[in-house]
């Protein structure tokens, strides 16, 4: 797989115009729901298709163990480099809810204590702490108040762990990683992070932050395909960690110790929590997507996106829409939301012009969520489509 790398001169190697001009969907669609599944750009369709065209033609090609563990131990270095981790640190999963379930059970494995939540958590986080019996602690937040500390307020000597989404999937509120980390440790408590909706749409550093397991998905906003998730565990932790399943991934023996009378030394890196393969055009296309980001770099990709959320938000509120996501930029990323009374319809009018949103159903709700690869044409666009809704609704 082609690589693209830095310039050497302290910039990045693609501007946000090329960045654009990699997502064919662009040239007809203004797409503004990154936060489900961004696009394909040529780089990550170009990987993928590669695996699949060598799979086509010699398929003991991209069996040998080079080009299965090669390209899995590519990409844990890849995650690890844009969360400011190491490999070792990294598992792969095939989503975001399997290594939430991971994480769980490693903090879980301790009897003691309960676990503090609050609205910004995703389900798929919360669920396997509701499933196992222990107290969850829900500290709830108004869309006006600050959630970090909410969440910070709760926190006691009795608390095992904290379990948080980074950005809000339901709201668009953006949590301070670091001050939550700093009161989670001080009561001797476990930071886990759900960083579905901030993975590549703005920097994280674990190490710096704090962070002890954070989890996310290849797809969304690191361009990646579905199918391909990512677990990282602290080191310091991990290295108390218990083992969980057990597969052939996550030892330390080759593929072709057989026959097999003993069960080989597992490893002690984040790879004990591997099974098995995980999709292996994936991993490939996985990896061409966090490159990519890399290549723009996160920062300016984080700029761009805050610049056109915020033109959003100034948009519908000369058009008279309040929105839920907070207005202050730190406290927000990549993620708007608005109540609406009909999101259907508006979802209905942005499809038939060619304008990708989404709608939050259990809230009666609007997302729209740029990537760095919008701009100014796409929210006009959804503007106009607001617009558009506006009046249909008024005639019904």
């Amino acid at each position: 797989m082609a690589r693209i790398e830095p310039d050497g001169q302290g910039s990045a190697a693609v501007d946000l115009d090329d960045f654009r001009a990699m997502f064919p969907a662009l040239e007809t669609r203004a797409y503004l729901f990154s936060g489900a599944m961004a696009p394909a750009a040529e780089p990550v369709r170009a990987a993928w298709d590669s695996w699949a065209q060598r799979w086509s033609a010699d398929p003991n090609a991209v069996l040998t163990e080079d080009a299965m563990l090669g390209e899995m131990a590519a990409l844990r270095g890849s995650f690890a480099e844009l969360i400011g981790a190491t490999a070792s640190e990294i598992a792969l999963t095939d989503n975001t809810s399997r290594a939430a379930s991971i994480g769980f059970r490693i903090v879980a494995a301790d009897p003691r204590g309960h676990v503090v939540v609050d609205d910004t958590s995703y389900p798929s986080s919360l669920y396997p702490w509701r499933a196992s019996g222990r107290e969850v602690r829900y500290v709830p937040s108004d869309e006006a108040g600050d959630p970090t500390a909410a969440v910070a307020e709760a926190i006691d000597d009795q608390t095992l762990a904290v379990c948080i989404s980074h950005v809000a999937p339901f709201s668009g509120r953006r949590h301070d990683l670091a001050a939550l980390s700093t009161a989670a440790h001080a009561h001797g408590a476990v930071l886990m992070v759900d960083a579905a909706q901030s993975a590549g749409i703005i920097p994280i550093n674990v190490r710096a932050e704090g962070v002890d397991i954070l989890v996310t998905t290849a797809m969304k906003w690191l361009l990646g395909p579905p199918g391909l998730g990512y677990l990282y565990v602290r080191r310091e932790l991990l290295s108390q960690a218990p083992v969980l399943d057990v597969g052939y991934i996550g030892l330390d023996a080759a593929l072709g110790d057989w026959p097999v009378t003993t069960v080989p030394p597992i490893t002690t890196d984040a790879r004990r929590y591997e099974l098995g393969l995980p999709s292996l055009p994936g991993l490939t296309a996985a990896r061409a997507g966090i490159e990519l980001i890399g290549a723009v770099g996160v920062d300016r990709i984080a700029g761009r996106a805050e610049r056109l959320l915020t033109r959003s938000i100034q948009g519908l509120a000369e058009l008279g829409q309040e929105v839920i996501t907070p207005i202050e930029p730190r406290r927000r990323a990549g993620v708007l939301v608005f109540r609406l009374d009909r999101p259907a319809g508006l979802f209905d009018t942005c499809r038939e012009n060619f304008v990708d949103i989404g709608i939050l159903g259990p809230i009666s709700a609007v997302r729209v969520d740029p990537h760095g690869f919008n701009n100014d044409d796409d929210i006009d666009r959804f503007l106009d489509c607001y617009e558009q809704n506006t009046r249909k609704s008024a005639r019904i």
